[in-house]
């Protein structure tokens, strides 16, 4: 038997169980946001792959938004960067999507139990990787693309 302390999963009863929006000041539910403008979010969610927690879309402000952990060091040096937007504990509020897909604003990546929030370390690696030119996902997309999976 472990003696390690596990982090336990919070709870989702915040998110909306059939369609609709929740306006949720972001900070209190346990998470603070990472957002990214569209075109470069989709790259970086598909570096992440299956290390991706929940992200959120809406598509009226062409945004992607990852939930990760609060005051999470590894993206700080992102906040000063085009684009990104980091939210915490600062009176922001966000759209949390219900779980019936709406038009404008959806779960791209559900949330589930143990994927919920995104590694703030892995997220910031990623975006690294996409800022590059000739980055990883560059060749991801073409493999995909040649097997015909794109």
């Amino acid at each position: 038997m472990s003696t390690e302390p596990t982090t336990p999963t919070p709870p989702h009863d915040w998110i909306p169980p059939g369609g609709g929006v929740r306006w949720t000041r972001v900070g209190e539910l346990g998470w603070h946001a990472f957002t990214l403008p569209i075109h470069r979010g989709d790259r970086v969610l598909a570096e992440l792959g299956e290390d991706s927690g929940a992200v959120i879309q809406m598509d009226g402000e062409q945004q992607l938004t990852w939930l990760i952990e609060p005051w999470a060091e590894a993206v700080r040096h992102l906040r000063e960067r085009e684009g990104v937007t980091l939210a915490g504990d600062d009176g922001s509020y966000l759209f949390v999507p219900g779980m019936a897909r709406a038009r404008l604003c959806w779960w791209r990546v559900a949330p589930e139990p143990g994927r919920l929030l995104t590694d703030a370390g892995r997220l910031a690696e990623a975006y690294a990787v996409v800022r590059r030119p000739g980055g990883r996902t560059a060749e991801h997309q073409a493999d995909r693309v040649r097997g015909g999976v794109w």
